[in-house]
């Protein structure tokens, strides 16, 4: 269900958000909120929302427009994605984003200080070069619209938990194509690690290791801890670019240390 927003004539109209279908954990009383990268799905976190939920935090997973089972929607903007997280609430304890959803926990606490007290960024992608872009959306879009097998995402990842295995190949399964071509293609270029500098909440980086295909920099964090206080960036050393399911013990170790 799209909810349109009256705005006077001649005023520029603010993204619609779409009612975002949730997996959640636990009943508090601490407030996370996980967001999935691309090609993914809500239910996917389920490894580090079950750690949440023992520590006392009610958490809430979205799937995000376009992907697993929320709705299909005529825009896929950053704003409109943004726009959809924040009208899940605000003032939330703990914000983790994975990938894409890295990017848009940054942009929706840069839109609202309240949105959350403490953000976690999981291999963002804050920037995509001009040069690797279109390889880029022809992989993701690949993946949407041939989801790999459960035995294929297991042959790719030997060490995952066999949950993680069902959950990613469930997830791709159900992304739509055409949405993830859009949410990249739609906002290109790609340049978003500016936000970062703006940022005024404790922000912890985690970065996959550059051996094993990080997408986030070691040389734009540092930068970013240069430019901005409030950013801490570690690299979790052996992980790929999910990192939460490549180690999942050190990712849920040091988002409890910074948690609370």
């Amino acid at each position: 269900m799209v909810m349109w927003h009256e705005v006077p004539d001649g005023a520029a109209e603010p993204p619609a958000s779409v009612a975002l279908a949730t997996t959640r954990w636990g009943a508090g009383p601490g407030r996370a909120l996980l967001l999935h990268g691309i090609v993914s799905a809500g239910a996917t976190w389920w490894q580090l929302a079950e750690t949440l939920a023992e520590d006392g935090y009610e958490v809430v997973a979205p799937d995000l427009r376009g992907h697993g089972t929320s709705p299909r929607a005529d825009s896929y903007l950053l704003a409109d994605h943004v726009a959809d997280v924040r009208a899940l609430g605000t003032g939330w304890d703990l914000v983790v984003g994975h990938s894409l959803g890295g990017l848009l926990g940054a942009l929706a606490t840069d839109a609202d200080r309240r949105f959350t007290r403490r953000l976690v960024l999981l291999d963002p992608v804050l920037d995509i070069p001009d040069d690797r872009f279109e390889s880029r959306v022809v992989q993701e879009v690949a993946d949407a619209t041939h989801p790999p097998s459960a035995q294929a995402v297991r042959a790719a990842h030997v060490a995952w938990d066999r949950r993680d295995v069902a959950a990613v190949a469930a997830a791709a399964q159900a992304a739509d194509a055409g949405a993830v071509d859009r949410t990249l293609r739609d906002n290109a270029p790609w340049r978003h690690t500016d936000v970062m500098t703006r940022l005024v909440v404790p922000t912890l980086v985690l970065g996959a290791d550059p051996a094993h295909g990080a997408l986030f920099r070691p040389r734009t964090g540092v930068e970013l801890m240069i430019r901005n206080p409030s950013v801490r960036v570690r690299v979790v050393v052996g992980a790929g670019h999910a990192v939460h399911r490549d180690r999942p013990s050190a990712v849920a170790a040091a988002v409890r240390s910074f948690s609370w």
